[in-house]
């Protein structure tokens, strides 16, 4: 393989799609669906050869997805009247699109010069989800662009810090910002640092399969075509993690295509003919790669909430159940393909892990709220079992004096006597507890 060759070459279909998150203030999901939409218009589906509308679609979607999973993303198009989804997190989901079908140009800095690549922008969608959160997501077409421009292009636009760049889409999504976070747009737009790309490229090059791992590597890391072939030896990753990453990571059920799914990144490749974009697009990016972004992201903001000061434990454990039960189904298809590209990208945003691990320290932190309240009732329970030896001994005393001696100075000696063997008797009991601990 000529990797240089490859690198200068361009693919039949390329293109992106990139994911931000932003956290809007209240009162902005309310006075959309009054009618004031900034500029958006109401979301359809992009993705539409035969010109169905956006429900009937979404409708038949329900024919292959668990309509309980469809309704996490599209709670409005139900089958029939049955509520699959909780009624207050339907509530908070809405779906907006800006059609910018434009030229917008991207300039990249390198050592020698500064290159301009003048960027096909098709659309701007946003998806409201619970919890006061909007997903972003903008479409770039890359298919005038080579091998190694794609990459590069992805590289540099996924990066929050370089979307100076692009400042129509600031334009567009200012409405959305708070006071505090317009004047510090990289905290509020993204995941960590970087967005999350979805890239879809069709292709005619003859590849073998170890060459088809090289090439998947290297546009899903966003490095130079050739870096993991050693061609490019600075970005070439190590066999452990090149073989780890292949062998836990892609997907690979037929011959013309596979994909490679990693925490920043989804790469489909494609063989000429082979691309059927009506599912990759509306299917398994709106549905799956999408509504696992939100799962990942909501489980970052319980363990930030976990860890805050004076956070009640047992209320996210409650409401994490909640969220569990309606937004994070183990399975979601009848048919086996998309649920083994769900299986693969929750594997590589390694959610599962993530679950059962706060869920470990919820559990953790409950049990040591519920020992130090049992502790504090044991304790409790102790002085008013002591008081109550006291009190017994107090009673058992005068009813031997005054069934044997029937004198005063005997009950003072049987009660004192009784009192210096239980208060003897309790601290060796405490201090034999003490050196116990201690040790």
């Amino acid at each position: 393989m000529d990797w240089n060759q490859l690198a200068s070459s361009k693919p039949i279909t390329a293109y992106s799609i990139f994911c931000g998150v932003l956290e809007y203030p209240k009162n902005i999901l309310p006075e959309i669906k009054s009618g004031n939409k900034y500029g958006f218009q109401d979301w359809e589906i992009h993705e539409n050869p035969y010109q169905q509308s956006s429900e009937e679609i979404i409708r038949n979607f329900k024919d292959y997805y668990y309509e309980s999973f469809v309704d996490t993303v599209f709670p409005h198009f139900k089958n029939s009247d049955k509520q699959q989804l909780n009624s207050d997190f339907a509530k908070q989901t809405h779906r907006l699109s800006l059609k910018i079908d434009q030229q917008h140009p991207i300039k990249i800095e390198k050592k020698e010069a500064t290159s301009t690549y003048n960027v096909f922008f098709e659309y701007l969608d946003l998806f409201f989800f619970p919890d006061g959160v909007v997903y972003y997501c903008f479409k770039c077409d890359f298919s005038s662009f080579s091998f190694n421009e794609i990459t590069l292009l992805n590289n540099h636009i996924r990066n929050a810090d370089k979307l100076e760049d692009m400042n129509f889409l600031n334009t567009h999504l200012s409405f959305l910002k708070t006071a505090a976070s317009a004047t510090n747009n990289t905290d509020t737009q993204s995941f960590g640092n970087k967005l999350k790309v979805f890239s879809i490229i069709e292709h005619n090059v003859q590849l073998t399969k170890e060459e088809e791992n090289m090439l998947l590597y290297d546009i899903g890391a966003c490095v130079p075509i050739g870096s993991a072939s050693g061609e490019m030896s600075y970005f070439q990753p190590s066999e452990d993690y090149f073989n780890e990453l292949i062998e836990n990571n892609k997907i690979s059920v037929f011959n013309n295509w596979s994909a490679l799914t990693l925490f920043d990144t989804f790469t489909g490749l494609f063989q000429k003919g082979a691309l059927y974009n009506f599912n990759w697009e509306n299917g398994y990016f709106n549905l799956i790669y999408l509504q696992s972004l939100y799962v990942k992201n909501h489980l970052f903001k319980v363990n930030k909430a976990f860890y805050a000061k004076g956070a009640k434990h047992q209320q996210l454990d409650d409401d994490l159940f909640e969220f569990n039960k309606y937004y994070n189904p183990s399975h979601i298809s009848f048919n086996f393909l998309p649920s083994l590209i769900f299986k693969k990208i929750r594997y590589s945003l390694a959610i599962n892990d993530e679950l059962d691990q706060l869920k470990e320290r919820i559990e953790r932190g409950n049990q040591k709220r519920k020992d130090k309240a049992d502790k504090m009732i044991n304790d409790v329970l102790t002085v008013i079992a002591v008081l109550a030896v006291f009190s017994a001994l107090w009673d058992s005393s005068e009813w031997v004096e005054k069934l044997i001696y029937d004198a005063k100075f005997s009950y003072h000696i049987l009660s004192g006597s009784l009192t210096t063997l239980v208060i003897t008797v309790v601290g060796i009991f405490l201090i034999r507890n003490y050196r116990k601990n201690a040790s």
